[in-house]
């Protein structure tokens, strides 16, 4: 498939993945013992004493169903063995203009309700039930169906469990924002070694990429030199520095369509040396562990492995004078390497369900010696995960590891040195296969340009 055209209900498994969507809300609906479940997709909230709205953000649980990225106080209502109702919220306005009614290939899957005002949304609520469950941001469904639960654990549960696995539809969404965020990658990349500011890499990659900062799935990061050791650094530094002081960029940034995300990061050093040569070893490294994943495999252990490959890469740098194995006993690794290999991705970037054992919602215990990490469940084919080591020099850290029994055998000098380089991580989106796994994202990547890419995101779904 060229995913380059724009997405189409027909060519791109629209109509099975709403029969999916209806077999999972079944499923859902009979644990919870509920007749009908109603997933809204939020309201606009407003800024405290103004009249200025925030950006508005479509719960995830209805964009799964229908990528209505700007229609707040609208739902879809489902009851096992019915047809979808899509009940979609257009006023009538002067003062903005209405977003679109779905497109007709789209909205044929749904009975599709129109209403102008929210409060014609009670009216669409199932009636004669007191079994109703509704799902997103409470404030929608204020004074609305008392009776009704509010996002119900078992309803939720299932629904997040089995969003890991992707459809096809979803799949060719991901592919697309993958496709997408490649010209910005590049852009910024010439950016930066044209001396550019981290405020001019992030115009040149919105530019290329033809997406506004709202609708990207994060706020991208940006990092020049020393920014790159703070993980998810915020700011946009505005002043651009002499050439030969741009050391390093680390941008880790992404593309959304229909809802679902892109996540990729890429290092590049200023000028040739040590450092770039550290990249080209990451990369390879990276590159090895997207290999290694399979169906059933753990991505704790995977994560483990990582460590040991963080580990390998500095003793070989002559950073630390320790065997690897050793490095990840004692902790030293987690001092360069502090954040997990990876999480799960799709309609939110660090996706749900991560922590899950099975659809009732038990929790899968993470190892003692990584605690915190977004993802514990063994790979599963239809999976789409990021994989993103990383090597940071982050002061904190490193004085703690200074202070500690294995301080001794680091090269502080070195590591003081390469502290003007802030850290280095690489990313790319994974999708688990019954096989060898998909790169979703480093084909597009490794190609000169990128051509005839759609102008907006949503623009084929709606009409």
């Amino acid at each position: 498939m060229n995913h380059l055209l724009s997405i189409s209900a027909a060519a791109d498994g629209y109509a099975a993945h709403v029969g999916e969507l209806g077999r999972r809300y079944a499923a859902a609906a009979e644990r919870g013992g509920f007749d009908a479940i109603v997933a809204g997709s939020g309201v606009l909230e407003y800024r405290f004493a103004d009249d200025q709205a925030h950006p508005f953000v479509a719960s995830a649980h209805f964009l799964q169903w229908v990528p209505l990225l700007e229609h707040p106080h609208s739902a879809v209502v489902f009851r096992p063995g019915q047809r979808p109702l899509l009940v979609v919220y257009q006023p009538e306005d002067y003062w903005y203009q209405p977003p679109p009614l779905p497109a007709e290939d789209f909205a044929r899957e749904f009975e599709l309700r129109v209403i102008r005002k929210p409060g014609e949304m009670a009216a669409q609520l199932p009636a004669g039930t007191s079994r109703l469950a509704l799902l997103g941001p409470e404030a929608q469904w204020q004074g609305l169906a008392p009776e009704a639960a509010r996002n119900p654990p078992a309803v939720v549960n299932v629904l997040h469990y089995h969003r890991a696995t992707k459809t096809a539809w979803e799949l060719a969404c991901m592919r697309q924002a993958a496709a997408m965020a490649a010209p910005g990658h590049r852009a910024a990349e010439a950016a930066f070694h044209e001396g550019g500011s981290e405020y001019d890499i992030l115009a040149a990659f919105l530019a290329a990429c033809r997406q506004t900062e709202p609708e990207l799935p994060y706020g991208a990061i940006v990092a020049l030199n020393e920014h790159g050791a703070t993980l998810h650094y915020q700011h946009r530094d505005r002043a651009p520095r002499a050439r030969q002081d741009n050391h390093s960029l680390l941008i880790d940034a992404g593309c959304s369509v229909n809802g679902y995300a892109s996540d990729i990061t890429r290092s590049h050093a200023g000028h040739d040396g040590e450092f770039a040569r550290m990249i080209a070893d990451m990369d390879q490294l990276q590159q090895q562990l997207c290999a290694a994943v399979r169906p059933g495999l753990s991505f704790a252990v995977l994560h483990r492995q990582a460590h040991l490959g963080i580990a390998t890469l500095l003793e070989r740098w002559g950073l630390v004078r320790m065997a690897p194995e050793d490095m990840v006993r004692a902790g030293v690794s987690t001092a360069f390497f502090p954040h997990g290999l990876g999480h799960l991705l799709g309609l939110q970037v660090h996706d749900v369900g991560g922590h899950m054992a099975d659809a009732t919602g038990a929790a899968l215990q993470a190892p003692d010696d990584f605690p915190r990490l977004r993802f514990l469940r063994p790979l599963e084919a239809g999976q789409v995960v990021t994989i993103e080591p990383g090597i940071y020099f982050i002061d904190p850290l490193l004085r703690e590891l200074r202070a500690g029994p294995a301080g001794a055998r680091v090269d502080w000098g070195r590591v003081e040195a390469l502290g003007r380089y802030g850290g280095i991580r690489i990313e790319d989106d994974i999708l688990v296969t019954t096989g060898e796994p998909e790169n979703l994202s480093r084909p597009w990547l490794e190609v000169p340009s990128i051509r005839g890419m759609p102008p907006h995101d949503c623009a084929p779904f709606l009409r």
